[in-house]
C-alpha cells in the first residue's frame, strides 16, 4: 500500500511538471519608475505583472518596485512577454519584449508614469495574487485555477494560509473561520458552509480575511477585544445581476442516493438564494445543530478523538440528510446615510443518524482490590438519532441619519428530536474475573426551541467625533419539554447484586437571559479615547428531571424515584461596570481597561427542598496592542481575564446517578475560575516574492478552575465530586510560511502547529478517604506536535492538484498521583503511570485531469498510519475514490459522473483517548462502506450583458481573468494599448 501510494503521488507530480526539454535560457526585465509631476519622485510598491503572449493572467509573474521606483524580474525562459505596470491612480504602463539567446537582459531604463483621470476607462488595476491591507488578507480569485465544476470551498484550499479539512471546517492563519460574508454582508445566518458549499469560484473576484470587530467596535472606533476570524466572499460586478445555480442527482449501489440543488438570482442589493439536499452518504453542505444534545440515544459509550480515515465528508455513522431552505437580501435607500439593510433566511433539516460502537479500555488503577488487578472494560452500543429543525434568521440594520443607527437581529431554531439506543458493558479485572456489567437501551423524545443571541442595538453618534452612546440588549432563551424511558439490568458480582432500572422520566429545561448593556465613549483628545460600559445580566431558569420506577403490581410507571430526580429553579442577576482607555496613532493603538461584575444569585432545589444562594465579584481586564510596521505587516497583541461562574448542578450538595453505578456530588462550596488568555499574531506579506508568514501564539492559565475528585466506589463505578484546582495551562504556537513555485505554477505551505496543555484531578482509594480529604493528585499533560506541507496547483490547462501531507506525534502523560509517602500510605496506591505516546501520518491528495473535449478523470486519496508505542497499535487506512465524467451539451453546462467511494473498501474510524484513572479507550464506530454512484449535475446561469463563452464548469471567464469588479487581466479587446 505504501508503494502504491509512492507510484500515485509521483505518477501526478510529474503530470504537473512541465517538460524537461525546454530551453534552458533564463532571462532578465528591469526598469526604474518615476512621476511625471517632476521626474524626480520615484514609486515604490507598483504592481508589475510579466505575462507570456500565449498565456493569459493566470500565467502571470509579479513583483514590486522597490526604493528609488526599481524593479527587476529575474529566471524568465525564452519566449515574448507583455509588462505592464500599474500603481493606484496613475495610467498603467504596458510594453512587449522577447528573451532569447541573444537578448536575455532587457532594461527599460526610466519609465514615466502620469496621474489618471478617474474616468478613463483604460485605467485598470492589476493586482498580485495575495496582498495584505492593515488587518485583512487579500486574495485575487483569479490568480488560484480550480477544476471545472468547482466550488468556493476548493478556491479556498488554494489559497497560502488557508486550509479546508475534509468536513468543510475552514482554518484561516491558524484560526477557526466562524463567518462567511458574501460582498460583506451574512448569507444564510453565520453558517460557514453554506457559502462555501453552494456558490462556484467562477463569481468571486476576492476573497478577504480578517478579524472582524464587533458591531460595537466599528461603531465608536473603539476596539474592545471582540473579534471573529472572518472571510468575506467579494463577487464579480458583472456576476451582481443574473442568475446561476445548479441541479444535481445521483443513484447508487445500495440504493445509495445524493439530490442537490442550489440556486441564486443577484440584482445589484438583492439577492435571493435557494438551497436544497437530500442523500444517505454523510453530505452535509450545512453545519449540524442539536440544541438539546445527547442526539445519540444513551449508551456508555468510549472517548473520542483520535485517529480514523477521512470519509467525505469525514463522519462516523451513516446519515440521511433532507434540508433545503432560502435567503434574502435586499438594501433599501440610495443614500448610504439613510438606508436599511435586509436581510433573513429560513433553513430545514431532518437528519437520521445511525451508530454503531465498539469500545474497549484499561484503567491501571489500584483501589478496594488486590494490589495486582486493573480495570478493563468492553463494551458496544447501538445508537439512532432523528432530529427535525427549522432554523429562522433576520439581519435588520437601519441608518436613519449619519448619527443614529438600529440594529435587530432574532435568530430562532425549532427542534424536535427522538434519539434512541441499546448498549451492553462490562468492566473485569485483569484476570478477566467480572466486576459490573450493564445491558439496557433507552429512548427519549425532546421538542421546543431555542433563541440564539438575538440582538437589538440603538446608536447614537454625537457632533464631537467619537463621542457616542449605544444600548445593545442581548436575549437567549432554551426551552426543551422532554420525556423518555430507560430500561437497564446492572450486575454488581462482587456483591452478588442485580438492580434493575424500569423507568420513565420527564426532562425539561425553561431558561431565559436578557443582557442590556449601556456604553458611552468620549474623546480626550484626537488620539484618544474613554469608553463606560454598564451591563445587567438577568437569567431564570426552571429545570425539571422527575424520574418514576415502573411498578409491577399496578402495571405503570408511578413511584416518584428521588435518587434519579433532580428538578430546580434558579434566578441570577449580575451588574457589571467597566472603564476603558484607547490611544490611536497611524502606527500603533493600545487600549486598556477593567471591568467589575457583581453576580448574585439563588437556587432551589424542588426536589429535595435545598436552597443554594452565592454571591461573587470578579474582575474582567483587557489590554490589547496593535502595531503596523508596513501595510503588508503587523503585530497584534491582546491579553483578557474572563470569570466563569459554577453551575446551579455543580453547587448543589446532592447526590445524583443516571445508571445507579456511578455517582455525580454537587459541590456547594465552589469558587468560579478565572481565565487569563494572552494571544500574540505576527503576519507579513512580501508582495514582491509573494511569500507569507504567519505566526500565533496562545497561552491560557486557569485560576479555581472546576475539575473533579473521583473515587472508585464499591460497585465497580466512580464517585465524582466538583473541586476548585489551580495548575490548568494551555500553550499553543502556529507558524506557516508559504511561497509560489514557478515551475510547476503551485503554491507551497509549511505549517507548524505545537500545542501544550496540563490539567489534574483528584484520586483517592475509597468513600473513607475522599471524607477525610485524603486524595492525590494526578496530572495529565498533553503536548502535540504537527507538521503539515501543502501543495496546491495553479495550472489552468487540464490539470488541478492538491497534496498534503500531516505529520503529528502526540505525547499524553499520565504521570499518575503526585503525594507524599505519608499520604501515599494513608490513601492507598490509586493510580499508576500511564504514558500513551501516538505517531500519526495522513496523506491526502485530490487531483482532476481534463481534456478540452470535456472528459475528466479525478480522485482522491487519503491514507492514514497511527501508532501507539505503549499499546503496540498499528493502524493503515487507505481512503480511495476514483471518478470519471463526462461534460454534456454544447455549453459544456451538463456533467455525467460515476464515482466508486472507497475502492479498496479500507473506510475505517478508531479513536483514543485518555481518561480518569487513567483509562485508555478505544473506540471503533461504523462507517461508510464502499458504493458506486452515478450522477447527472447541470449548471446554469445567465447574467446581464455578459459574454456567453464557457469554459469547463460552465462559468465564463474563470481561467481567463474575466475580473468583474477587479483583478482580472483582460486580453485583447482594445482595454490598453501595446507599445
Amino acid at each position: 500500500m505504501k508503494k502504491f501510494a509512492l507510484f500515485l503521488l509521483t505518477g501526478a507530480f510529474f503530470l504537473a511538471t512541465p517538460s524537461f526539454s525546454q530551453s534552458n535560457i533564463r532571462g532578465t526585465v528591469k526598469g526604474v519608475l518615476m512621476d511625471t509631476t517632476d521626474g524626480k519622485q520615484p514609486l515604490v510598491n507598483a504592481t508589475i505583472s510579466v505575462t507570456p503572449l500565449a498565456g493569459d493572467s493566470t500565467d502571470a509573474e509579479y513583483t514590486v518596485s522597490g526604493k528609488g521606483g526599481a524593479f527587476q524580474m529575474k529566471g524568465l525562459r525564452a519566449g515574448q512577454y507583455r509588462l505592464l505596470i500599474t500603481y493606484e491612480g496613475y495610467q498603467h504602463i504596458a510594453k512587449r519584449f522577447s528573451i532569447s539567446d541573444t537578448s536575455s537582459v532587457v532594461d527599460f531604463s526610466t519609465l514615466y508614469m502620469r496621474h489618471a483621470d478617474k474616468m478613463l476607462a483604460e485605467v485598470i488595476i492589476q493586482r498580485p495574487p495575495m496582498g495584505i491591507k492593515k488587518d485583512t488578507v487579500e486574495y485575487n480569485a483569479g490568480s488560484f485555477a480550480v477544476k471545472p465544476n468547482a466550488v468556493a470551498e476548493d478556491l479556498l484550499k488554494k489559497l497560502p494560509g488557508v486550509t479546508v479539512d475534509n468536513s468543510g471546517n475552514i482554518t484561516a492563519h491558524g484560526e477557526t473561520v466562524q463567518r462567511v460574508l458574501v460582498d460583506g454582508k451574512r448569507f444564510f445566518s453565520d453558517d460557514p458552509k453554506l457559502a462555501t458549499r453552494n456558490l462556484p469560484p467562477d463569481i468571486i473576484d476576492k476573497i478577504q480575511v480578517f478579524d472582524d470587530l464587533s458591531d460595537q467596535s466599528k461603531f465608536t472606533g473603539f476596539d474592545d477585544g471582540n473579534r471573529v476570524k472572518t472571510i468575506n466572499i467579494v463577487t464579480k460586478k458583472n456576476s451582481r445581476h443574473g442568475y446561476f445555480g445548479r441541479v444535481a442527482g445521483g443513484g447508487g449501489t445500495n440504493q445509495d442516493y445524493d439530490e442537490n440543488i442550489n440556486m441564486h438570482r443577484f440584482d445589484g442589493n438583492q439577492q435571493v438564494s435557494v438551497l436544497g439536499q437530500g442523500n444517505d452518504i454523510n453530505k452535509q453542505n450545512f453545519s449540524p445543530q442539536d440544541i438539546f444534545g445527547g442526539g445519540g440515544g444513551g449508551g456508555r459509550r468510549g472517548g473520542g478523538g483520535g485517529f480514523g480515515a477521512a470519509t467525505s465528508p469525514q463522519s462516523t455513522g451513516v446519515t440521511t440528510v433532507w434540508a433545503g431552505g432560502a435567503n434574502y437580501r435586499n438594501t433599501f435607500g440610495t443614500n448610504p446615510n439613510h438606508s436599511t439593510d435586509l436581510y433573513g433566511s429560513y433553513f430545514y433539516n431532518f437528519q437520521h443518524t445511525s451508530v454503531q460502537q465498539t469500545d474497549s479500555s484499561i484503567s491501571p488503577v489500584h483501589t478496594n482490590y488486590p494490589s495486582d488487578s486493573a480495570f478493563v472494560s468492553n463494551g458496544n452500543s447501538n445508537n439512532i438519532s432523528r432530529i427535525q429543525s427549522h432554523r429562522v434568521y433576520l439581519n435588520l440594520e437601519s441608518r436613519f441619519d449619519s448619527n443614529n443607527s438600529l440594529i435587530f437581529r432574532p435568530n430562532v431554531t425549532f427542534q424536535k428530536s427522538t434519539p434512541s439506543g441499546s448498549s451492553f458493558n462490562e468492566e473485569t479485572d485483569n484476570h478477566l474475573t467480572p466486576i459490573n456489567s450493564s445491558n439496557g437501551h433507552t429512548s427519549s423524545t425532546n421538542s421546543g426551541f431555542q433563541i440564539n443571541g438575538t440582538n437589538l442595538q440603538l446608536r447614537h453618534r454625537f457632533a464631537k467625533p467619537y463621542r457616542t452612546i449605544s444600548l445593545d440588549v442581548n436575549a437567549t432563551a432554551n426551552i426543551n419539554n422532554g420525556y423518555g424511558y430507560n430500561y437497564s439490568i446492572n450486575n454488581i458480582y462482587r456483591r452478588n447484586i442485580t438492580d434493575t432500572l424500569n423507568q420513565f422520566y420527564l426532562d425539561s429545561l425553561h431558561s431565559w437571559t436578557v443582557t442590556p448593556s449601556l456604553s458611552y465613549t468620549e474623546p480626550l483628545s484626537k488620539s484618544q479615547i474613554l469608553q463606560f460600559n454598564y451591563t445587567h445580566v438577568y437569567t431564570r431558569s426552571t429545570t425539571i428531571n422527575d424520574t418514576y420506577d415502573f411498578v409491577d403490581s399496578v402495571k405503570a410507571y408511578n413511584r416518584f424515584d428521588n435518587l434519579f430526580s433532580n428538578s430546580y429553579r434558579f434566578t441570577q442577576n449580575s451588574d457589571q461596570v467597566g472603564l476603558y482607555w484607547r490611544i490611536q496613532h497611524a502606527k500603533y493603538n493600545f487600549s486598556a481597561g477593567s471591568g467589575v461584575q457583581w453576580t448574585k444569585f439563588d437556587s432551589y432545589n424542588t426536589t429535595k427542598g435545598i436552597p443554594v444562594d452565592h454571591g461573587y465579584t470578579n474582575y474582567t481586564p483587557t489590554v490589547n496592542f496593535n502595531y503596523q510596521f508596513s501595510n503588508t505587516s503587523h503585530l497584534r497583541m491582546n491579553y483578557a481575564g474572563r470569570t466563569g461562574t459554577p453551575s446551579a448542578s455543580q453547587l448543589q450538595p446532592l447526590t445524583t446517578t443516571s445508571d445507579s453505578i456511578s455517582f455525580q456530588i454537587g459541590n456547594p462550596a465552589l469558587k468560579p475560575q478565572f481565565t487569563h488568555s494572552l494571544r500574540i499574531l505576527y503576519a507579513n506579506f512580501n508582495p514582491g516574492t509573494q511569500r507569507v508568514i504567519f505566526a500565533t501564539v496562545n497561552a491560557s492559565t486557569i485560576v479555581n478552575d472546576i475539575q473533579s475528585a473521583v473515587y472508585r466506589n464499591a460497585l465497580g463505578g466512580q464517585n465524582t465530586k466538583y473541586v476548585n484546582l489551580d495548575g490548568t495551562y494551555n500553550v499553543s504556537g502556529f507558524f506557516n510560511y508559504g511561497f509560489p513555485l514557478k515551475h510547476p505554477k503551485s503554491n507551497l505551505n509549511f505549517m507548524t502547529n505545537i500545542t501544550y496543555a496540563q490539567s489534574q484531578s483528584l484520586l483517592a482509594q475509597d468513600s473513607l478517604s475522599a471524607a477525610a480529604g485524603r486524595y492525590a493528585h494526578e496530572y495529565t499533560r498533553n503536548t502535540g506536535l504537527n507538521e503539515t506541507i501543502r501543495w496546491t496547483t495553479n495550472i489552468k490547462k487540464n490539470f488541478d492538484m492538491n497534496f498534503s501531507s500531516t505529520t503529528g506525534y502526540t505525547i499524553n502523560k499520565n504521570p499518575g498521583a503526585q503525594q507524599s509517602t505519608s499520604d501515599t500510605a494513608k490513601a492507598g496506591n490509586v493510580s499508576s503511570s500511564t504514558n500513551l505516546n501516538t505517531f500519526t501520518e495522513t496523506l491526502s491528495t485530490e487531483f482532476t485531469a481534463y481534456t478540452n473535449s470535456g472528459w475528466l478523470i479525478a480522485a482522491t486519496f487519503d491514507y492514514t498510519y497511527a501508532y501507539t508505542a505503549s499499546n503496540t497499535y498499528t493502524a493503515h487506512i487507505p481512503l480511495l475514490t476514483p471518478s470519471i465524467a463526462k461534460q454534456l451539451f454544447k455549453k459544456k453546462n451538463g456533467e455525467i459522473r460515476l464515482t466508486v467511494f472507497d475502492v479498496l473498501n479500507k473506510n475505517t474510524s478508531v479513536s483514543k483517548s485518555v481518561g480518569t484513572f487513567g483509562a485508555v479507550t478505544y473506540n471503533r464506530t461504523n462507517v461508510l462502506s464502499r458504493y458506486a454512484m452515478l450522477t447527472f449535475t447541470w449548471n446554469l446561469n445567465n447574467f446581464a450583458g455578459q459574454n456567453q463563452r464557457r469554459m469547463p464548469g460552465f462559468f465564463p471567464g474563470r481561467f481567463r481573468g474575466d475580473g468583474g469588479g477587479g483583478g482580472g487581466f483582460r486580453d485583447g479587446g482594445g482595454n490598453f494599448p501595446i507599445n
